[in-house]
């Protein structure tokens, strides 16, 4: 149901569903298979410190926990309450949490508007208002942050910790985030699946992460946006200090249907266009793909914003320049050449190379450069004053040391990240790249399998810059 602007008293609560000292799992089962079960053993897992309260008319224990029969039997408070039960029962148990007082409470039940049942669903959302209970879902896979050790919900894993905040209405594309926080080092501070986002909306977890500590960049993953004012208060909030990420799906003529279908997201009557003017008007920045929304988020969250166009890169392989160059000018940002930048910067950095590499912008070093001469190339370029961000490029020849080289950028990175100049990188090949960039990343360097993918990074970070300025007007 739409709200006009993000409401206090729901941003005030959000840390009882992040952060609880205690919680009821109601619809705790002891089959192994069943959501209820799921729940309490991934509190139990990774490390949940509050107290866990399983909720069962029909059992006495429950993972080793004593259960109790209702909410209103439980002796102590209780911060969330998360909900694994049919649809038809759910508002007894909404009546129960605002007797006993819960600071929030979690619908993962399905079978609401997203089948036809809009004023079920509605009148929950209304009760909700009503009592100032909030309530995330229904129809959600869960929340958590590797931060806090805290998995609610039937998550198979936490992500690794890092500077992303993920809000979802799509349970299955947060899952496969979380999958890829763990394969490729993509570190969150806390995800959140919305489903249908019947009362809590993305504006309250927007305002949530600006002043979460942990959270740098918010990545927002929107098939439908039921209060579009709000989400565009909570950016405007927001962006000033941090950045915020938008992808919008579901517009598409079937995709208008399935989106319903998922999540009851009205799309019917918009467009990009319309999204265009939203994100705009809000600060965020769009991302077009998937992989684009992960790449750039990251990018955001590590490093600071750019604040020109100065780039150099520095790289050992012509082919990784030449795609970066035609890249940087498809997304309307042409790389300048190294003497319009600074005139004596070439001249410096020549005596890092040998004869046959070409001190141009790519900078490139050649197949045989030595991690030395990465080193002083690196070096001289991070440290000209007319220089706004490096750009390193490694191609794993068989004279190349790759892991030295990964050293070197991060020692680099450590000296002078008092200057704060953004600092990408892109690793082209086989294991040992795989390697690098995992290690790349873990130290705050933003680093990426293709140009293409380092270049949308950059292009990220000198958008956000011009958010900057332009809110700072």
């Amino acid at each position: 149901m739409r709200i006009d602007s993000p409401r206090d008293y729901v941003v005030e609560n959000l840390k009882y569903a992040l952060d609880p000292s205690s919680i009821a799992v109601v619809g705790a089962s002891r089959c192994p298979n069943k959501v209820g079960y799921k729940v309490i053993d991934g509190l139990q897992k990774w490390g949940y410190k509050g107290t866990i309260y399983p909720v069962n008319p029909r059992a006495e224990k429950i993972a080793g926990l004593t259960a109790y029969p209702t909410v209103a039997d439980i002796p102590g408070p209780v911060d969330l309450v998360f909900v694994a039960l049919p649809a038809h029962l759910v508002k007894m148990v909404l009546e129960q949490c605002v007797a006993k007082q819960v600071k929030m409470v979690v619908i993962a039940t399905s079978a609401f508007k997203e089948i036809g049942r809009a004023d079920m669903q509605d009148a929950l959302t209304q009760y909700c208002r009503d009592n100032k209970l909030p309530m995330v879902g229904p129809n959600l896979v869960g929340m958590g942050s590797p931060y806090l050790d805290f998995n609610c919900g039937f998550i198979p894993y936490l992500p690794v910790k890092g500077p992303v905040a993920m809000i979802s209405q799509s349970g299955a594309n947060l899952l496969a985030a979380l999958g890829t926080s763990q394969m490729s080092h993509y570190g969150m501070s806390f995800f959140v699946g919305l489903g249908n986002k019947a009362d809590v909306d993305f504006s309250e977890f927007i305002l949530y992460a600006k002043n979460d500590p942990m959270s740098k960049c918010v990545a927002t993953y929107i098939e439908g946006l039921d209060s579009p004012e709000a989400y565009v208060k909570a950016c405007n909030e927001t962006v000033p200090t941090k950045p915020v990420v938008a992808i919008k799906v579901g517009g598409s003529k079937i995709g208008v249907k399935a989106a319903f279908a998922h999540t009851a997201s009205e799309n019917e009557g918009t467009n990009d266009a319309f999204y265009d003017d939203i994100f705009e008007r809000a600060g965020a920045i769009r991302a077009t793909t998937w992989q684009q929304y992960l790449d750039i988020s990251l990018a955001l969250g590590l490093q600071p914003p750019l604040k020109n166009d100065n780039i150099v890169m520095i790289t050992n392989g012509g082919g990784s320049g030449l795609l970066s160059c035609d890249h940087f000018e498809r997304r309307g940002m042409p790389m300048r050449e190294l003497k319009d930048i600074s005139p004596m910067l070439a001249q410096r950095i020549r005596a890092y190379m040998p004869m046959f590499g070409s001190p141009l912008n790519p900078v490139d070093i050649s197949g045989t450069a030595s991690p030395k001469q990465y080193k002083g190339a690196i070096t001289q370029a991070i440290r000209d004053p007319n220089v706004s961000c490096v750009y390193g490029s490694i191609a794993p020849t068989a004279v190349t040391d790759v892991e030295a080289v990964v050293d070197i950028y991060i020692d680099i990175y450590n000296e002078y990240r008092y200057l704060g100049k953004p600092l990408v990188m892109e690793c082209q090949g086989g294991q040992e790249c795989a390697d690098a960039i995992l290690k790349l990343r873990d130290a705050g360097i933003p680093a990426y399998a293709t140009p293409e993918q380092a270049v949308d990074a950059i292009i990220a970070l000198r958008q956000y810059a011009k958010i900057q300025e332009r809110f700072a007007k």
